[in-house]
């Protein structure tokens, strides 16, 4: 379950109404309130009346995918959510059912009354080695009953690890993050967030337990030294560390710790796999023994966590949608010189871009060789004049509102620089029914997952 942000008004599903009340239910469930709201989804907390429970709902937007896009990607969910289903551990999010309502797919999750460890660093960027290993051991727990499945996470990171009641760690999303919407071709595509990534899935290689094992080491050095080890001003520059530079050595961070746990986050963060630990278990007792020998003990111990909000981050494992057929041919180009990671590149370019010129010039930065980033400059310029699509190529602004057009190109363009292109759907469906600009801005802003990026999108708005 990833942990929601708090409810705030915002794009619905179809079927439920923005200034209206939520849905009673959701197939059998009871609705009882909205923990978040994200650009491709809303979690409920809702109960179940058969089990009497109390669950969360995953309702996805499979309303703001292509038509042909539809039916396979609610194929792909359904085979994914059946194989996180048989991932039952005390330290994995449990999924209890699929289903359809109004035609988009839900979850309904086992509900955790936590925060997620992207949290708990915001309160603590650096953790004490006995707490951080103790939540680690419990992530390597979960990976280790998911691997012997067969499930491979793909996308261990903080905002995916929770922790309920300062002591009991629960992974979300197992097999999950490989529904992004960007992501529905299947084979060979290159999913995860960039700084978690194993370098084999920077390459959109083939995937196994050691890959998990790769985002885990991140992870823990993440935690034990307060900040990532591949860091950059873009994904294509994280990327580039990952496949090509040796990780930052944790005992220059951290001086006391011990030398034996430093090493074992450095042969998580090998860049070949075989180079890892081969199993989640390997790895958990190569911990217990570098823990041992720093004198470290785990016997009830209660991690301080800041203050739990109303609800908690936004979901995100279904980023926001590339749609277009612009951006499409922009990708299938750029993999021509890039392959397959061509695709993350895009997703996390998109976001940062106005206009499909910035696009291009952004990713064609990715592009080593001097003439074949200059062919793949002038093959999309010919595509795109062929095709008529630019950055005067917009979707239709709704009609019928009082806000003026330059007000909405405004809004449109400020919001895609943080969400992607999903901005002109949003923006298209929620403006009719708002009162004035500056309600619109306020009512989209709940999009934006990140905090400073919701900020500095608010800050631009008309009174």
């Amino acid at each position: 379950m990833d942990p929601p942000r708090p409810d705030q008004s915002g794009p619905h599903p179809p079927g439920l109404n923005p200034s209206g009340p939520n849905p009673q239910a959701i197939g059998r469930y009871r609705i009882e309130r909205v923990l978040g709201r994200g650009a491709m989804g809303v979690i409920y907390r809702a109960h179940d009346p058969d089990i009497d429970r109390t669950v969360a709902i995953k309702l996805i937007r499979a309303d703001l995918l292509d038509g042909h896009d539809r039916p396979g990607f609610i194929a792909r969910f359904r085979q994914e959510a059946q194989a996180a289903g048989r991932c039952s551990h005390p330290n994995i999010v449990a999924i209890y059912d699929f289903a359809l309502h109004e035609g988009n797919p839900f979850l309904a999750m086992e509900f955790v009354d936590g925060v997620t460890l992207a949290q708990v660093r915001e309160h603590t960027p650096r953790m004490a080695a006995e707490d951080a290993v103790f939540l680690m051991l419990q992530v390597l727990a979960a990976l280790g009953a998911a691997h012997a499945m067969g499930v491979v996470h793909r996308d261990i990171k903080p905002a995916n690890i929770m922790l309920a009641g300062g002591t009991q760690v629960k992974v979300a999303d197992f097999g999950i993050s490989r529904l992004d919407t960007s992501n529905l071709t299947g084979d060979g595509a290159v999913i995860g967030t960039p700084s978690y990534m194993s370098p084999e899935q920077c390459r959109g290689g083939a995937l196994d337990a050691r890959s998990d094992l790769f985002s885990a080491g991140v992870v823990l050095h993440e935690l034990l030294a307060g900040a990532k080890p591949f860091a950059g001003p873009s994904a294509a520059a994280v990327i580039n560390h990952i496949l090509h530079d040796p990780a930052p050595r944790l005992e220059l961070a951290c001086p006391d710790l011990h030398p034996a746990l430093a090493e074992v986050v450095a042969r998580c963060l090998a860049k070949a796999p075989g180079d890892r630990y081969a199993t989640a278990g390997e790895l958990a007792a190569a911990l217990r023994s570098a823990a041992a020998e720093g004198g470290t003990a785990f016997a009830d111990r209660t991690i301080i966590v800041p203050n739990r909000p109303a609800a908690v981050a936004a979901p995100t494992a279904f980023g926001s949608s590339l749609d277009g057929a612009a951006i499409t041919t922009i990708e299938r180009k750029l993999a021509e010189h890039v392959g397959p990671i061509a695709r993350r590149l895009v997703q996390s370019a998109v976001r940062k871009s106005a206009t499909l010129e910035a696009l291009c010039a952004s990713l064609a930065a990715s592009i080593e060789q001097p003439a074949r980033r200059e062919m793949f400059q002038r093959d999309i310029q010919r595509q795109l004049s062929r095709t008529g699509s630019g950055s005067g190529s917009r979707t239709a602004l709704p009609a019928g509102t009082a806000i003026p057009a330059a007000e909405l190109e405004r809004l449109q363009t400020e919001l895609a620089r943080c969400i992607g292109p999903v901005a002109r759907v949003l923006v298209k469906r929620v403006a009719p029914g708002a009162a004035s600009a500056g309600a619109l801005w306020r009512s989209l802003a709940p999009n934006i997952e990140a905090p400073a990026d919701r900020a500095a999108f608010l800050k631009k708005a008309p009174d």
